[in-house]
């Protein structure tokens, strides 16, 4: 069975790179040609805390506020950055950046709390309280702050970035303990902070690609979380205290913030968690302890590789669904996902997110057009064929996943 996923991870892989810069290209040309009319597919969301708002930017070039409570959307601009949507925690406020590079906090009556000029954001996040915004660039530089008082807080190299890895740098804010994560590409062992600083001048490979833990008052690395491949995600729970992580490559690891030096396997859906220290080579079954696995959905029929399986360790996405308790898992290309606990690596349920529509789960570079509100228990993703979003809401004493609204 981990043959099977490792070589549809391995297809993955090389099929991401070639669709990707497609879909870079199509995004650019789309978004100049089409001002107007139809809603392109969501490429980033952000779901309000309270979970009645969401506000997605779109393929073409749309700004959406979207009532989840009303089941009714406004189209705020036709000239939006596609990368830019941003809900502000605890606020009834979000970010988003217009094609004139001007990056504004607006609340949900069209307020502008703030407005300054900024580089084209490929990603960004801003606290509650309005004094700390984090931007990346699309080489995955990090700056914090605007105008006069902006700094690096990363930047070390051309590459990775998102041409390269075909992604968008994930930033995952925690104001409760005031720590951020970054995750984008991931291919290097565990080194020392002091030696390989995040800002280096003339470096064309960068250090800092993988998943990263930060301090937001000190702007500086707290921690490496390694052991990831390729292209990754991060999820930081609200409390601060979890990391969860995957890839495409099938790895899933979760992190205590406490203790940054230690990573622990999440298990695989058919194969268990993978013993690192064993002794036992990777097509022997001892390599894995099965001993807490749950029954996997399961297709009437076979793929072309034979498998019957729906859901899927490669991942594209990570969102925590309630609160710093559980997170959700999605699968590239799949509409199948899984719910873990935290601190626990056994897969707790799986649910079915529906193939009408088909969530966006199947671009890389649209990860971040799937979003939660983990204080609302709320699931927000886009479409992966057209410019709607698909509204779930969560049960936890039900560990139920229920589908609300289908918003076109």
């Amino acid at each position: 069975m981990a043959n099977i996923e490792y070589r549809k991870a391995s297809l993955a892989i090389r099929i991401a790179f070639v669709l990707t810069v497609i879909l870079i290209q199509t995004a650019c040309s789309t978004a100049n040609s089409q001002p107007g009319g139809t809603l392109g597919p969501v490429m980033v969301l952000g779901v309000s805390t309270s979970g009645r708002y969401a506000i997605s930017t779109h393929k073409t070039k749309h700004l959406v506020l979207w009532d989840l409570e009303q089941r009714s959307r406004e189209v705020l601009s036709t000239n939006a950055n596609i990368y830019s949507a941003y809900f502000v925690h605890n606020r009834d406020a979000f970010l988003w950046q217009d094609l004139d590079n001007q990056v504004r906090v607006q609340t949900i009556n069209g307020e502008v709390l703030k407005e300054f000029k900024h580089f084209p954001t490929y990603g960004h996040v801003m606290d509650t309280s309005l004094k700390h915004y984090i931007a990346s660039d699309d080489e995955w530089n990090l700056f914090h702050g605007h105008g006069d008082a902006m700094q690096a807080i990363l930047s070390d190299g051309d590459v990775p970035g998102v041409v390269s890895a075909g992604k968008l740098l994930h930033i995952s804010l925690s104001e409760e303990r005031g720590l951020f994560t970054t995750a984008g590409y991931d291919n290097r062992e565990r080194f020392d902070l002091e030696e390989h600083p995040p800002i280096v001048e003339g470096q064309s490979f960068g250090n800092y690609g993988g998943v990263f833990l930060w301090d937001i008052e000190t702007l500086k690395p707290v921690a490496q979380l390694p052991g990831n491949n390729v292209k990754v995600d991060a999820a930081l729970s609200p409390d601060g205290q979890w990391v969860a992580t995957g890839d495409e490559n099938t790895i899933g690891l979760y992190w205590n913030t406490n203790h940054p030096e230690k990573k622990h396997h999440m298990s695989g859906y058919g194969s268990g968690i993978f013993l690192e220290d064993s002794p036992y080579d990777l097509d022997d079954p001892r390599k894995f302890d099965n001993s807490g696995l749950i029954p996997e959905p399961m297709a009437d029929k076979p793929d072309r590789w034979g498998d019957r399986r729906l859901a899927t360790t490669i991942t594209v996405a990570l969102a925590f669904i309630n609160d710093s308790q559980e997170f959700l898992r999605f699968g590239y290309r799949s509409h199948w996902v899984a719910l873990f606990e935290t601190g626990n690596p056994w897969p707790q349920k799986y649910f079915d997110l529906g193939d009408d529509p088909y969530p966006s789960t199947a671009s890389y570079l649209r990860s971040l057009s799937i979003a939660t509100s983990p204080q609302a228990k709320v699931l927000v993703t886009g479409h992966r064929y057209d410019g709607g979003i698909t509204v779930y809401r969560y049960d936890p004493s039900a560990r139920t996943l229920t589908k609300e609204w289908v918003g076109e």
